[in-house]
């Protein structure tokens, strides 16, 4: 039977595992796969590989050491490089997983001659026990399609009822003989690739005679025109935003999308003069037939002007079914911008930013979390809603919200738990969030979870970023050799920098080591 995808590994231990689930994950998605750990592999490279091979759109190689090794080496019998040399002498779409630290060979003539095209091809990195992520993006640069039941769209599965090249070439017969929809409906099916590959080149020229016609479907063209511009894939031609934006003023009154783009591309002068006022003139004159991702973008260039009033009434018309727009509500509350003198209303706050949360703006949850730990006003401080927001928040990867956390449950403002602590500042720490590194090398010297070594890696971690406090801190590490050799000479330096920084603990410690003649 024919399957889609055919599965290269070699059988050493990490390869087989790694490609027995693979190949159940891709299964599960609805992919017909080619994998069979107890296909016997002797004499010949056997005619069933072949034959599978030959069927398959997609060769996904799992690219262990192991596997790298073996097409290095080129032994006189080597299955991998069999098939590999196979899926690229029937122009397969290889696709290579790096799997466990696995690493293409960054010079290719290691390889055998035959094989130094295999590191030049795109990979797609995997650990072991991978996420969905990695796994996704293998699913998107598959040529083999699914419908979740093991059916796939292919020539041999076409519709009955719709034949794209049929259609394009009744297209092109009317486009040649001058019928001007017919020219779009070119353009368009050569722009989105809808008979076969994408040509830009073919859309290009087609665009352009609807464009120079001037009659009803001018607009579109001139839409797609501006958006080749943009993007510099205009045939032979410079990339241009002053060509992009002509085009799309040429398109604004008929095509909602070119009229948004005109007021966007105004709103920081690209490819046109800058001007504050006719920009504003703009978006107002267009405001009720804008949809929302537009409107989104003049309530950005008023924020970015101060016009914070007019954004929170855009805002506002919005929020109910934007939930960013009751987001940027809520912070715009927060910061009190709104009201003459600038002055923070929490309430208002607190109530647009669980709007935005209710309706799945994960954003909100940090802030709204700020809110309840740290008021002002007559709000009232509620550290356990201030726990569950930053739950919500660390849990979609908020290294801040995991710092408060960790902060939160060190200092027990719900309760005290150390090994919550530092677990949540572990997880800011990976992220880069400086004040959890530093307040992990100030854990780990605590009497319960002490660890020299990791305070003096944290401390030395936040100092070279720059944190003064941490500098002072590791200045202590080396002065009394707690997680590294004692030196004097570095603990002074650490102590003289964080001085000079503005921390007056460090001068101290310098007279004490003056007075102790160290």
């Amino acid at each position: 039977m024919k399957k889609d995808i055919f599965i290269s590994y070699r059988n050493d231990g990490v390869g087989n595992n790694f490609a027995t689930r693979i190949t159940n994950d891709l299964k599960q998605k609805g992919y017909s796969v080619y994998f069979n750990p107890e296909e016997t592999r002797c004499g010949d490279f056997p005619e069933r590989l072949t034959n599978a091979i030959s069927q398959c759109k997609d060769f996904v190689c799992i690219v262990t050491n192991g596997y790298l090794d073996s097409l290095i080496a080129n032994a006189k019998v080597c299955w991998t490089r069999e098939e590999l040399l196979c899926a690229k002498r029937l122009d397969k779409n290889i696709v290579p997983l790096l799997v466990n630290g696995a690493e293409m060979p960054s010079d290719a003539s290691i390889m055998p001659e035959s094989l130094q095209f295999f590191p030049k091809i795109d990979a797609l990195v995997f650990s072991e026990q991978y996420l969905n992520s990695p796994f996704n993006s293998l699913c998107g640069v598959l040529l083999s399609k699914n419908d979740g039941t093991n059916g796939y769209r292919d020539t041999d599965k076409s519709s009955e009822l719709f034949d794209p090249d049929r259609s394009l070439d009744d297209i092109l017969e009317k486009a040649n003989n001058g019928d001007e929809r017919s020219m779009l409906s070119a353009g368009i099916y050569y722009y989105y690739g809808i008979s076969g590959g994408k040509d830009e080149r073919k859309a290009a020229a087609w665009f352009k005679k609807v464009s120079a016609e001037n009659g009803e479907y001018a607009p579109t063209a001139d839409k797609f025109i501006a958006r080749m511009y943009y993007a510099g894939s205009m045939p032979r031609e410079e990339q241009s935003y002053e060509k992009s934006y002509e085009y799309h003023v040429r398109s604004a009154e008929r095509d909602l999308y070119s009229a948004g783009q005109v007021g966007f591309m105004r709103s920081i002068g690209s490819g046109c003069q800058y001007d504050y006022k006719k920009t504003e003139e703009y978006y107002l004159n267009i405001l009720d037939s804008m949809y929302d991702s537009q409107k989104k973008t003049l309530c950005s260039f008023y924020m970015t002007h101060g016009e914070f009033k007019k954004a929170a009434k855009i805002y506002a018309e919005m929020a109910e079914s934007v939930p960013e727009a009751a987001y940027q509500l809520g912070l715009l509350y927060k910061q009190g911008v709104l009201s003459e003198p600038f002055m923070p209303d929490y309430t208002k706050a607190a109530y647009y930013l669980q709007m935005a949360l209710d309706k799945g703006y994960m954003q909100a949850a940090y802030e709204l979390g700020v809110i309840y730990f740290n008021p002002t006003g007559n709000f009232k401080k509620d550290f356990k809603k201030a726990e569950k927001c930053f739950l919500v928040a660390a849990k979609h990867g908020s290294a801040d919200a995991q710092y408060m956390l960790g902060y939160m449950y060190f200092y027990g403002h719900v309760e005290k738990n150390l090994k919550k602590s530092l677990e949540y500042h572990k997880m800011a720490a990976s992220r880069g969030h400086l004040w959890s590194i530093a307040h992990l090398a100030l854990m780990y010297q605590i009497p319960e979870i002490h660890n020299y070594e990791k305070a003096f890696y944290y401390a030395k971690y936040a100092a070279e970023c720059g944190d003064t406090p941490s500098e002072f801190v590791l200045g202590t590490l080396y002065l009394s050799g707690r997680g590294c050799e004692a030196d004097e000479d570095k603990a002074y330096l650490c102590f003289k920098h964080a001085a000079e920084n503005g921390a007056p603990e460090a001068e101290l410690l310098l007279k004490q080591m003056e007075e102790m003649g160290i």
